[in-house]
Order: C-alpha cells, then sequence, then structure tokens
C-alpha cells in the first residue's frame, strides 16, 4: 500500500490561525516560479513532488470530550508542499534532497482540544496544539539530504540524513525498525509509512557480491540527530490521535521523555548491517540492528515507595526518574531479522516472511495492589521486566482473475493477506505484562493480528476502489477502511476514505477512579481506538 499526495481547495468557514503555514505558501510560490521542471536541458537535474489539500472528520462523538459534540466536527485541515531535488553533480555522484513544507489550519474541534489540555505541558502556560501538526522548522523541512558516490567498482557510500527501510511489509513491522515513526498525524493508517518515518543522520555502505548472488548493506547513525529524531512518536500529548480516553491530557505533565538515560541516549551511536542475497528463486536477507526500540517504554517512579497500600517499582537508566510519575524512554535493543519471498507456482502467489529475534525487550507490568502512581493514573508505572520476543510475519500476495467477470474489474484484483504474531520467550503469566502503558490487556504468549488488502482497477486505471481490514485474533477487536481513488486529470488525484475501528473492550473513565485506575480494563490495541473512527479525503497536485 503506498499513497500518493493529495492537495485541494479549501473553505476556511470555521477555521482559525491562517497564518499558521508562511512556509508553506513560500515553497508551494517556489515551485511556481520553477515552472515545475521535470528535467533540465542536460539531464543532470530531476525536480518532482505534490501539493497535498487533506482533511479530515470525526464520524462519532467521542466519550472522553464532555458537554462537547465531536461528531461531524472538521478535524483535520493540513496542507503539504513537496519538493524533491536530484542533482548528478558527475556520472557517479548524486546529491539528493527531499523538502517537505506542513502547515495546518486550528479547527474549532482542535481548538476544543487545546482549551481541554492538548500540549500544554509548560507549566504555567497554555500550550499551543498546532505546534503538534505544524512542520516549518528546517530540521522538519529537511526530510532527507545526502549525497550518494562510489568506494571503488563495487561500492557505494550514502551519507546525510537519509531514510532506510528493511522488512517485507507495511503494517506492523517486525524488521523495519532503522527509524522511528511519527503516529501524531494518523498513526498506522499511513500507508505511505515513509512520510511518518522519522529520518536519520547516517553512513550507509553497499557492497555487491556477485559472486554470491547478493550484496551487503551496513550503516552507523553516529548520534548528530536531534532528541525527537529517535523511537516512535504517538499521540501522549491530548491531540485528535490521543489514545480513548486521554483527550486533551498531556502525559508529559507527570512522566515526560527522557532522551539522555543510559539505557538509551539519543548521542549514542546506533548500525546495522544486513546480507541480502538470492537463493534459487528466492530473495532473503539476514540481518543484525542495534537500535532505538521505537515503542515508547514507561519507566516508573520509586519516589512513592513506602506509601501505604504500594509496591517497590524497579526503574532502568537512571536511579530515580525526571518526571513525577515516570520517564518515557527509547532503549536500544538487539534485533536478528530474516526475510524471504518468492513466487509458488502451485498457488499462483508470491509468498514473503519476516522474522525478527529481539533480545531484552522491556516490558510494562501490572502489579497488586500496584505503585501509588498506577492506583492514581493507569496502568504500567509498576516496573519493568525484559523478556526475549520472536516477531514474525507471513503474507501472501495473489491476482485474483475471477474478478474480471464477477466485478467488471479491467484487470485481476490484487488480493494480500498477511498474518503477524509476537512470541513472548519463557512467558510466565504471573509476570503481569502489559500491551501498552495506560491500558489495562495483560500480554498473552502469543499476539496474533490478521489483515487483508482488496485492491480493484476500472477505467484504464483512473478509479482504483480499495478495502483494507484487520482482525485481532487475540486480543478482539480490529479496523477496516474502504477508500477510492480517482485520477481526475493526468496530474490530479482525489482520494476518499473512511477509518473504522471496533473493539470489544476500552477503557470507560467512569469505573477508573482511584484506587482502581490499575485495574479497570482489558482495553487491547483497538479498544485504543474506541470513537475515534473519521473520514478523510485529499486531493493532490503531482509534477
Amino acid at each position: 500500500m503506498k499513497r500518493k499526495g493529495h492537495i485541494g481547495a479549501h473553505r476556511r468557514t470555521g477555521l482559525k490561525k491562517p497564518a499558521a503555514a508562511p512556509l508553506v505558501v513560500t515553497v508551494a510560490a517556489a515551485i511556481a516560479t520553477l515552472g515545475l521542471p521535470a528535467h533540465a536541458a542536460d539531464d543532470s537535474l530531476t525536480i518532482d513532488g505534490y501539493l497535498r489539500q487533506e482533511l479530515s472528520w470525526n464520524t462519532k462523538n467521542w466519550v472522553d470530550s464532555p458537554d462537547y459534540d465531536d461528531r461531524g466536527k472538521l478535524s483535520m485541515a493540513r496542507t503539504t508542499a513537496r519538493l524533491n531535488v536530484d542533482w548528478k553533480a558527475t556520472p557517479d555522484v548524486s546529491v539528493v534532497a527531499k523538502l517537505r513544507a506542513v502547515g495546518e489550519f486550528e479547527t474549532p474541534f482542535l481548538s476544543h482540544l487545546e482549551k481541554m489540555g492538548a500540549n500544554n505541558y509548560h507549566a504555567g502556560a497554555r500550550g499551543d496544539i498546532m505546534k503538534l501538526y505544524n512542520r516549518n522548522d528546517i530540521g522538519d523541512v529537511v526530510r532527507e539530504l545526502y549525497v550518494d558516490f562510489p568506494l571503488g567498482e563495487r561500492a557505494r557510500m550514502r551519507f546525510g540524513k537519509q531514510q532506510i527501510a528493511w522488512g517485507e511489509t507495511d503494517f506492523f513491522a517486525a524488521n523495519d525498525l532503522v527509524h522511528g515513526f511519527d503516529y501524531t498525524w494518523r498513526t498506522f493508517l499511513e500507508p505511505a509509512n515513509e512520510e511518518l518515518r522519522k529520518t536519520n543522520i547516517m553512513f550507509k555502505l553497499n557492497v555487491d557480491v556477485p559472486e554470491l548472488s547478493g550484496g551487503v548493506e551496513m550503516f552507523v547513525r553516529p548520534g548528530w540527530d536531534r532528541r525527537k529524531d529517535i523511537g516512535t512518536e504517538l499521540d501522549i500529548y491530548g491531540g485528535r490521535w490521543s489514545g480513548q480516553p486521554y483527550a486533551g491530557i498531556d502525559f508529559r505533565n507527570i512522566d515526560p521523555y527522557d532522551y539522555r538515560n543510559s539505557e538509551g541516549d539519543y548521542r549514542d551511536p546506533t548500525g546495522g548491517i544486513r546480507w541480502s542475497g538470492l537463493a534459487g528463486d528466492v530473495n532473503y536477507s539476514v540481518s543484525y540492528l542495534k537500535t532505538f526500540w521505537p515503542s515508547p517504554i514507561m519507566n516508573g517512579t520509586s519516589k512513592f515507595n513506602g506509601m501505604p497500600g504500594t509496591s517497590p517499582v524497579d526503574t532502568i537508566g537512571r536511579s530515580d526518574t525526571n518526571g513525577l510519575f515516570g520517564d518515557v524512554i527509547y532503549p536500544i535493543v538487539d534485533v536478528f531479522g530474516f526475510t524471504a519471498s518468492g513466487y509458488a507456482k502451485w498457488a499462483d502467489a508470491v509468498f514473503s516472511t519476516e522474522v525478527a529475534y529481539v533480545q531484552d525487550l522491556p516490558y510494562q507490568i501490572s502489579q497488586i495492589p500496584g505503585s501509588f502512581a498506577s492506583q492514581v493514573v493507569a496502568p504500567g508505572f509498576d516496573g519493568i521486566r525484559r523478556k526475549d520476543v520472536l516477531a514474525w510475519m507471513l503474507r501472501m500476495d495473489k491476482n485474483i482473475a475471477a474478478t474480471q467477470h464477477l466485478l467488471g474489474s479491467e484487470k485481476p484484483m490484487f488480493f494480500s493477506v498477511q498474518l503477524f504474531d509476537k512470541w513472548i520467550q519463557n512467558y510466565d503469566h504471573d509476570e503481569r505484562l502489559l500491551n501498552t502503558v495506560g491500558w489495562g490487556a495483560r500480554t498473552k504468549e502469543h499476539s496474533f493480528l490478521l489483515t487483508g488488502i482488496f485492491s480493484l482497477s476500472y477505467d484504464n486505471g483512473r478509479v482504483k476502489p480499495e478495502f483494507v481490514i484487520g482482525k485481532d485474533l487475540t486480543y478482539g477487536g480490529g479496523f477496516a477502511v474502504p477508500s477510492v481513488t480517482v485520477e481526475l486529470a493526468k496530474n490530479w488525484r482525489w482520494k476518499l476514505e473512511y477509518d473504522a475501528f471496533w473493539s470489544d473492550d476500552w477503557r470507560d473513565a467512569r469505573d477508573c477512579a482511584p484506587p482502581n485506575a490499575g485495574r479497570c480494563d482489558d482495553t487491547g490495541l483497538f479498544g485504543i481506538f474506541h470513537k475515534r473512527d473519521q473520514l478523510y479525503t485529499s486531493l493532490t497536485y503531482l509534477f
């Protein structure tokens, strides 16, 4: 699943702060001044990109936004300008720049979340929720900037700000862990994950080994990035993708980020090495990666140990935490990976697999009676236990010709099904591991998730309906995303999409008052998105 960019006109009625995106306008004007060239006269310079407008609306009333009707409210009005520049300085040396400026209008819905407390981390001052969504700082605008040059006849070096994608899936990846992702925009629903992937300054070396039908890729991230450039960023700020029931709550007030602890200092070098090859008709790879674990870990405080009814908490990375109730950290872990893919004639399909063995992965725990923080805030503040985890994925991609006469499609329907699992080694139910801090579902030995993609094509590829669905086989719930993409003209694309979630379990704030905050629900992944359905549309001009 790969999504192009989108843009279009939008109404200003009911919107605030139109001056929030001056850089977007500047970039768009610069593109217009350039005349939108595709190639320079000598073909040494290539320029492309897009202008995009995206809108989304809430389709349900949030249960954690009292005295406000969220249904039908415009939740996002985002404008994006993207510019990709590829300059061949010599026949063998390339300089690549990928620039992106993003600005949003503050809708009444976002203003309401801001008044509730979204992004108000700085004590004594009202926060600005739009700082979560606008991307106009130079470090954000320069998505990638690197030079690519040869080292001898077989090797190439790439140095600069870039992104590296390892693995066989665009969904819940096992090996695509080189970078973190920014999920404050649309969480995992964004299929063009290169738009969400955080980029880093790295040295990357590729060496071809034709004698063995393969090659080596290795990289070093020297630790020159900004603090916020590591780890996957979830909406813990109370914004539009905050998990239910935490709308308007900025958790950094009680558990801020800690990017400089001994378990994961953002300045620490990380890196990896991967061999990719061909064995018969099977493409395969084996890899080793030392990286920041992308999912944030809550390092609970031990400051309240000794209070009546509390249990001791073991912290990692520091003797104790900076925050009142803990810190959010990204520990460095070791990941051993394997991927394979190949065509099977008997099924007329392509099969793929991805496996990652993660050593000493930190898990939150939920104790009884639990720490003081767990009793008054939420589960997950009771400490951390480390477990080795085997994450794996199996996928089948197949074209189904029957849709041509059953549904009138111009070519066979593309169908993909993926099965994911996280298998905890030496699992002990009594250790009371948690899936996610803030919600009560206890982790099981296996966590199975099944997803499917159905893609059709009509009118010579100008109309493309798609349906994506997922089911949590272990904890219940799922998601469904029907959409249609239409090519309005040569350079114009329009998309309409609905994002639906369901689950039998969600965290009901009315049942979670102290001292029951730490053990009042069994919310899994999709219970976090309770009442968060969205209608999304976009219009794109490609050049």
